[in-house]
Protein backbone atom coordinates (compact mmCIF):
# COMPACT_ATOMS: atom_id res chain seq x y z
CA UNK A 1 0.00 0.00 0.00
CA UNK A 2 1.01 3.57 -0.66
CA UNK A 3 0.56 6.50 1.71
CA UNK A 4 -0.71 9.94 0.73
CA UNK A 5 2.71 11.30 1.67
CA UNK A 6 4.18 9.44 -1.32
CA UNK A 7 2.14 11.55 -3.76
CA UNK A 8 1.69 14.81 -1.85
CA UNK A 9 3.19 17.11 0.73
CA UNK A 10 1.48 19.01 3.51
CA UNK A 11 1.62 22.00 5.76
CA UNK A 12 -0.30 22.91 8.87
CA UNK A 13 -0.67 25.92 11.06
CA UNK A 14 -2.98 27.87 13.29
CA UNK A 15 -4.58 31.27 13.64
CA UNK A 16 -6.18 31.76 17.02
CA UNK A 17 -8.38 28.73 17.61
CA UNK A 18 -8.42 27.68 13.93
CA UNK A 19 -6.42 24.69 12.67
CA UNK A 20 -5.41 24.98 9.01
CA UNK A 21 -4.11 22.02 6.97
CA UNK A 22 -3.08 22.08 3.32
CA UNK A 23 -2.21 19.02 1.26
CA UNK A 24 -0.55 19.63 -2.13
CA UNK A 25 -0.33 16.87 -4.73
CA UNK A 26 2.81 16.43 -6.81
CA UNK A 27 0.90 16.05 -10.08
CA UNK A 28 -2.63 16.04 -11.54
CA UNK A 29 -3.15 12.29 -11.12
CA UNK A 30 -2.17 12.56 -7.46
CA UNK A 31 -4.55 15.49 -7.01
CA UNK A 32 -7.42 13.37 -8.31
CA UNK A 33 -6.52 10.62 -5.84
CA UNK A 34 -6.29 12.90 -2.82
CA UNK A 35 -9.61 14.54 -3.73
CA UNK A 36 -11.24 11.12 -3.71
CA UNK A 37 -9.53 9.97 -0.53
CA UNK A 38 -9.56 13.06 1.68
CA UNK A 39 -13.27 13.72 1.99
CA UNK A 40 -14.41 16.24 4.56
CA UNK A 41 -16.03 13.40 6.54
CA UNK A 42 -12.84 11.35 6.63
CA UNK A 43 -10.64 14.30 7.61
CA UNK A 44 -13.12 15.36 10.32
CA UNK A 45 -13.08 11.81 11.74
CA UNK A 46 -9.27 11.74 11.78
CA UNK A 47 -8.95 15.16 13.38
CA UNK A 48 -11.67 14.36 15.94
CA UNK A 49 -9.11 12.12 17.66
CA UNK A 50 -7.07 15.18 18.64
CA UNK A 51 -9.18 18.24 17.82
CA UNK A 52 -12.95 17.70 17.71
CA UNK A 53 -14.25 20.43 15.42
CA UNK A 54 -16.27 20.88 12.27
CA UNK A 55 -14.07 20.75 9.16
CA UNK A 56 -14.38 22.73 5.95
CA UNK A 57 -12.66 21.63 2.72
CA UNK A 58 -11.55 23.98 -0.02
CA UNK A 59 -10.39 22.67 -3.40
CA UNK A 60 -7.62 24.57 -5.18
CA UNK A 61 -7.24 22.63 -8.45
CA UNK A 62 -4.83 25.07 -10.14
CA UNK A 63 -2.50 24.56 -7.19
CA UNK A 64 -3.36 20.83 -6.94
CA UNK A 65 -4.14 21.47 -3.27
CA UNK A 66 -6.81 20.73 -0.71
CA UNK A 67 -7.16 23.08 2.24
CA UNK A 68 -8.90 21.93 5.41
CA UNK A 69 -9.97 24.45 8.02
CA UNK A 70 -11.14 23.38 11.47
CA UNK A 71 -12.52 26.36 13.38
CA UNK A 72 -12.52 26.04 17.17
CA UNK A 73 -10.10 23.08 17.02
CA UNK A 74 -7.76 24.88 19.41
CA UNK A 75 -10.03 26.22 22.18
CA UNK A 76 -8.64 29.50 23.47
CA UNK A 77 -5.92 29.50 20.81
CA UNK A 78 -2.69 27.55 20.73
CA UNK A 79 -1.35 29.10 23.95
CA UNK A 80 -4.46 28.19 25.97
CA UNK A 81 -5.36 24.90 24.29
CA UNK A 82 -5.25 21.81 26.50
CA UNK A 83 -4.13 19.55 23.65
CA UNK A 84 -0.87 17.71 24.22
CA UNK A 85 2.22 19.60 23.12
CA UNK A 86 2.17 23.34 22.70
CA UNK A 87 2.64 23.21 18.93
CA UNK A 88 1.24 19.78 18.01
CA UNK A 89 -0.87 21.44 15.30
CA UNK A 90 2.30 22.14 13.31
CA UNK A 91 2.59 18.39 12.74
CA UNK A 92 -1.14 17.77 12.19
CA UNK A 93 -0.70 17.46 8.41
CA UNK A 94 1.21 14.23 9.08
CA UNK A 95 -2.07 12.66 10.24
CA UNK A 96 -3.31 13.01 6.66
CA UNK A 97 -0.01 12.25 4.91
CA UNK A 98 0.27 8.93 6.78
CA UNK A 99 -3.10 7.68 5.47
CA UNK A 100 -3.01 4.64 3.18
CA UNK A 101 -4.39 5.21 -0.29
CA UNK A 102 -7.08 2.77 -1.42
Amino acid sequence: MMKIGAIATGRSGDKGDVLDLTIVAYDNAAYTRICQTLTVERVAAILAQVAPSPVERYELPKLRALKFVAPRALPGGVQASLHAGLHWQKAAASLLLELELP
